[in-house]
């Protein structure tokens, strides 16, 4: 799940990968922007994803993003769009997890970098559908 309706929409998969979490999406050419690459928004969606669902996971708790930082860094064209979340800090409070997103079908071409900083929540254990 990428956290609402509208992007839950979107040709996607999630993982995971020892610690690490995985969201793929699939290009679609109404996904791009004028430029014909994958529109920044989805790019920025797909990191807010991956790296809040890893901190969540870390801390088996549901959380709420405070902020996040997006360095982009080449045009994704190709895909699939693959961000894979990496846990920095997880605290009682809050965690961070690093987010690189790279285009695939690129020879893995780094597109962009990124830190998503969250909220834990209060409420019962974490259940994430993420294999």
């Amino acid at each position: 799940m990428l956290g609402c309706a509208l992007l839950d929409e979107l040709p996607h998969r999630q993982s995971r990968e020892g610690d690490d979490i995985v969201v793929e999406l699939d290009m679609r050419d109404d996904l791009r922007g004028p430029a014909g690459s994958l529109h920044g928004g989805i790019v920025a969606a797909l990191v807010d994803c991956a790296g809040a669902s890893c901190v969540a996971a870390a801390g088996d708790r549901p959380v709420a993003t405070l902020q996040t930082s997006v360095e982009y860094l080449a045009a994704a064209r190709v895909g699939p769009i693959r961000a894979v979340a990496s846990l920095l800090r997880a605290s009682s409070a809050f965690g961070v997890a690093e987010v690189k997103v790279f285009d695939v079908g690129r020879d893995n071409r780094l597109v962009a970098a990124a830190h998503v900083t969250v909220s834990y929540l209060e409420g019962t254990s974490f259940e994430r559908k993420v294999r």
